[in-house]
């Protein structure tokens, strides 16, 4: 058994040791406050939405900033702590994890060369057919590795220098071009000893240079023979000839691969994470037969007429058709070309596709020019020049002309080809995605049987680049030592009770809410059925759903005062359906309404973000959603998932764990302490829609309710900007402090942040942490002595890490671990503070547990005490009856994201285009909109759970 025993000593890396945060030595200056910003208290939420509040606040922070530059520098020197402690809590098990330990690193010296090829930035394509070439290759002894891009490697030194040039025409045997001659030069830049890389594992030398680039070396080590002979999406890698693929529809399939990453890693060692990889291809086809599926369009005929531009008006240009929006997707795809006339030259050329053209064979000309003289002979269409020089009849003229990135080089649709492995970058629809998912899914037994499919892939034993460098590695998984968290008590209303031990799922039935919505009695609703095209439901199906609902409602504890909802038929504008709802609700009860439900025939993602659009910026109402399918059934279950949500709309809380300690501050928190989700969503690569932050925030004593706030945050931008923290933070901090905090801001905070690299962790802490303490402290003006204490988690769930323990306490029927199962050695990074808690159920296939790391934690938080918190907070998800896998604070940010997309103010073109996963190929502003606010009148959703 692969595992370390030793407990990490303080500090576990003496070389890497951090300093405190703070230290009697080096204190934080004191802070400088600008002149006073008036922050709107909680009911003038919105007001920061407005543009004369922003530039004042704005032009504030500005000059805070300013003043407190020491203070912000304070946090962009910080480093991540290191691990204090392993974890006691729960009992020991032994379980396996997909990783596989490096048995032996290479003992002898490895070269390093900085390779550059003609003017250093050449295209991916041109770099790899120079290297590829004899040229090239004849210059160096067998072994040379090359990461395709700028870096080489061997065992041997080549000499300081190497410049000479490579004629591809030549290698050819074509006609020499000056454009086609590239000069090549490789310089020797480091020697490396791959011995430091294990000082550093032992704790003798630092994270420097030499380690970096000795483990960036062993990772190309490791990809070199899999990327030649398979296909290479970053390290996953798919067999060409595999059998172990679906067809997913619309000219697309999805693969199953192998997934290859080396780490360091806690206990001295490397390790390399093997998984299964999934992912989507275009098939190998015809172009046109792929523009033909991709549109839905019933024959070549029919793609030819829907590709022609159409007016929305007469006062509108032209503009593309929906077939030729979805046939963009085509681009940056590679080609070949066949037709009779092609000479054997020409039969293996490749084309990588620019652009699919308006124009047609038919309609495109160009000037015919005599290759002697240059002089035009005449002007011919596609059309008639493949006739007159191929003797090429075109069988489909009216299709689009596809434009490649070689200038003035066109080609008819119908004689191009897309070559094998090419990747499909684009979002599935919904009937892909149910295909691809029962596709990826496998129990633990299956998944263990891929990867060990994957690994004949690899092929270490076989593979003569690791033999020759001398790096070996153990085929069998590693095993380690885990620990498995006892699950808590939850407590409902009335003082109930359950106990879900390990099943991870528990039942409503007889059970009230811990609050229900005493601060909001159910008084003024309505409902608004769209009609369905078929199994719509009748008046008395809904009548007999509405019962059952409300009895369901009051059954958890839920006040009613209303039974009988204003019932109103949808027309087809739904916006105007939304205020005949609203109005109708109001009339009845001579209230301003609370809550709108909708019935809608299916998963329409249009109709319903037209709905919340109208409901929160423009009515300023709570909203529910739900399909006519649930409402014909009227399933008891279904009216309980429902109730969940509407009483966390209208202030209530489900739920929450039982902890164990001497109120008011007892359990995981000894001072008034708030939790903080963060995550930043972004839209598909060229895509026009901004990057969206969204924030979370506890609401009350027991971390269980959270307020959050979404915002735009720039294009593709990472870091949340402090003017966004402050806009959206400022209403829910002094809301904490009037409802929670008597009047006082918390002394503890901790932030979980989700969707970060481990390169992008420091930038955390010196951007979005300083941000926020530097707000608490603006807030706190009249507070000389306040102080806030941070502890900063990131939470991963984008990983391979799967946990595989053995038949016993950490198993369930499954194979997968029971929730609360923590694994914090042998795969954790060596000297940093993280570990994966798997904290749920799986439904179906293997479980993925998130990594959480612990970069920040100035309140000294013992490792049982932090872990512990983060476990049993997933019991306190307010719309579930199991578990869930990740923190509530994240979780909620992420759905927050998600919900607040309708609240963008576009025009209807960019609508369409993003519904269809378009792109317009114009570069986005780098000044984002900000989302429309919520009305005024919603104070209670702002600071409630709108989103859930």
């Amino acid at each position: 058994m692969a595992s370390n025993p030793e407990e990490p000593k303080a500090p576990s890396n003496p070389v890497q040791s951090n300093p405190s945060y703070l230290t009697a030595s080096d204190p934080i200056p004191p802070l400088v406050i600008p002149e006073p910003f008036i922050i709107p208290n909680s009911a003038d939420a919105h007001a920061f939405m407005t543009p004369e509040i922003a530039s004042k606040f704005r032009t504030f922070l500005d000059a805070f900033e300013k003043a407190n530059n020491v203070w912000y520098q304070r946090y962009k020197g910080l480093k991540c702590i290191d691990r204090p402690a392993f974890s006691t809590a729960g009992k020991e098990a032994v379980v396996a994890v997909n990783s596989h330990k490096v048995l032996k690193l290479p003992s002898n010296p490895v070269y390093q060369y900085d390779v550059t090829i003609g003017n250093g930035v050449e295209k991916r394509g041109v770099i790899q057919a120079v290297w590829n070439s004899k040229t090239v290759q004849g210059k160096f002894p067998p072994g040379i590795l090359f990461d395709g891009n700028k870096l080489a490697w061997h065992m041997k030194d080549l000499g300081e220098e190497l410049r000479f040039h490579c004629d591809l025409d030549a290698e050819r045997g074509q006609n020499s071009r000056a454009d086609n001659t590239f000069r090549v030069a490789i310089k020797r830049t480091a020697r490396l000893e791959l011995s430091q890389l294990q000082s550093y594992l032992d704790g003798r030398a630092p994270m420097d240079e030499t380690v970096i680039s000795a483990i960036t070396f062993l990772d190309h080590l490791l990809r070199q023979m899999p990327s030649r002979k398979a296909i290479n999406i970053r390290r996953s890698y798919f067999d060409r000839n595999g059998r172990d693929r679906v067809t997913l529809g619309q000219g697309i399939e999805a693969m199953k691969g192998v997934y290859q990453s080396m780490r360091a890693a806690q206990g001295k060692q490397m390790v390399v994470n093997v998984d299964v990889s999934n992912a989507v291809f275009w098939n190998e086809q015809s172009l046109m037969n792929a523009a033909r599926e991709l549109t839905g369009c019933h024959s070549y005929g029919d793609l030819a007429n829907k590709s022609k531009q159409t007016k929305k008006s007469i006062d509108h240009p032209l503009a593309d058709s929906a077939a030729m929006r979805e046939m963009r997707k085509l681009k940056k795809n590679e080609i070949f070309v066949r037709h009779k006339g092609r000479s054997p030259k020409e039969a293996d050329k490749l084309w990588k596709i620019k652009a699919i053209l308006n124009d047609t064979p038919r309609t495109k000309k160009f000037e015919l020019k005599d290759r002697a003289t240059k002089k035009v002979i005449k002007e011919v269409t596609v059309e008639e020049y493949y006739l007159e020089k191929y003797n090429c009849r075109l069988v489909e003229p009216n299709l689009p002309l596809v434009e490649t990135t070689k200038k003035d080089v066109f080609f008819p649709m119908e004689l191009c080809y897309l070559t094998k492995g090419q990747r499909y970058p684009y979002k599935l629809n919904e009937v892909q995605t149910a295909t691809m998912i029962k596709f990826a899914v496998t129990r633990p037994e299956g998944r263990k049987a891929a990867i060990a499919a994957g690994l004949q892939l690899l092929n270490w034993s076989g593979d003569n680049y690791l033999k020759n460098y001398g790096l070996q590695i153990d085929e069998k998984m590693l095993q380690t030592k885990a620990r498995v968290l006892e699950p808590p008590t939850i407590l409902f209303g009335g003082n109930a009770k359950i106990e879900p031990k390990f099943s991870g799922k528990w039942d409503l039935r007889g059970k009230k809410f811990l609050i229900c919505n005493d601060s909001m009695p159910l008084a003024s609703w309505g409902v608004c059925v769209f009609p369905a095209p078929r199994n719509a439901p009748s008046k008395e199906a809904i009548q007999t759903f509405i019962s059952g609902f409300v009895n369901a409602y009051k059954g958890h504890g839920g006040i009613v005062r209303n039974s009988q909802p204003a019932i109103v038929q949808a027309q087809n504008d739904v916006a105007k359906s939304v205020t005949e709802t609203f109005l109708a609700a109001g009339n009845q009860s001579q209230i301003r309404p609370q809550m709108l439900v909708f019935i809608l025939p299916g998963k329409n993602t249009e109709i319903y973000s037209r709905i919340k659009k109208s409901c929160d910026c423009r009515y300023g109402v709570m909203s529910q959603c739900m399909q006519s399918v649930h409402v014909v059934k009227n399933n008891p279950q279904y009216h309980s998932n429902v109730c969940m949500k509407f009483n966390a709309k209208l202030g209530g809380t489900t739920n929450k764990v039982a902890l164990k300690g001497k109120p008011p501050m007892s359990g995981h928190f000894s001072k008034p302490t708030m939790i903080i989700g963060a995550d930043v969503s972004h839209a598909a690569p060229g895509s026009l829609t901004p990057s969206f932050a969204a924030m979370t925030m506890s609401l009350d004593a027991y971390c269980s309710r959270y307020a959050a706030a979404v915002q735009t945050n720039g294009h593709r931008v990472e870091m949340i900007s402090s003017h966004v923290i402050a806009g959206m933070m400022s209403p829910l901090f002094n809301h904490w402090a009037q409802n929670i905090g008597q009047g006082n801001l918390p002394q503890h905070v901790i932030y979980f942040r989700d969707g970060v690299s481990a390169a992008q962790y420091v930038n955390v802490l010196s951007a979005e942490v300083a941000a926020l303490k530097g707000l608490l402290h603006q807030l706190s003006i009249h507070n000389k002595s306040y102080k806030v204490n941070f502890t900063v988690i990131i939470a991963e769930k984008r990983h391979h890490m799967r946990i595989f323990p053995d038949r016993g306490l950490a198993s369930d029927k499954n194979g997968n671990p029971v929730p609360g199962t923590l694994v914090d050695r042998d795969v954790t990074e060596p000297f940093g503070y993280d570990f994966y808690l798997n904290s749920h159920s799986a439904i179906q296939g293997t479980a993925r547990p998130t990594h959480y790391t612990v970069i920040m934690d100035e309140e000294n938080m013992k490792p049982d005490v932090l872990q512990t918190m983060v476990y049993e907070h997933v019991y306190q998800y307010m719309r579930a009856t199991t578990p869930v896998s990740l923190h509530p604070a994240v979780y909620y940010a992420h759905l927050a994201s998600q919900r607040a997309r309708p609240h963008q103010d576009i025009g209807y073109d960019q609508q369409v285009l993003e519904a269809s996963g378009g792109s317009t190929g114009e570069k986005p502003e780098t000044e984002v909109k900000p989302l429309m606010p919520f009305h005024e009148s919603h104070d209670h959703g702002a600071f409630g759970m709108w989103y859930i």
